[in-house]
């Protein structure tokens, strides 16, 4: 192996072992799901149990779109234009400055 490849290995299994190996990191992304109780297809955003911060999302599904936030340690509604129940894939953005991708279900 030359030099380069070593170097990127070391690299590469550092920035895993950062990655991987940090306690806590998903234990307290947001959840997106739907709420079955309440008619219409819906999104909502809401934090873990124990997480004391508020998020910003979007969720972009195969049956429609949606912005919306959730208050500290809470749920929220992702407000746009479902269709249809269905996966969505969201972007988070938390009071914190983290940023998380969590998925879910248009219901």
């Amino acid at each position: 192996m030359n030099t380069f490849a070593v170097r990127s290995a070391i690299a590469a299994s550092a920035a895993a072992l950062a990655v991987f190996a940090t306690p806590g990191i998903a234990a307290a992304a947001p959840n997106l799901h739907g709420d079955p109780k309440t008619p219409g297809t819906q999104v909502q955003v809401e934090s873990e149990p124990g997480d004391s911060n508020s998020y910003t999302c979007g969720a972009v599904g195969v049956a429609g779109a949606g912005v919306g936030s959730n208050s500290s340690g809470g749920a929220g509604q992702v407000n746009g234009a479902y269709f249809g129940p269905g996966p969505v894939q969201g972007g988070c953005v938390g009071s914190d400055g983290s940023v998380y991708f969590p998925t879910g279900n248009a219901e």
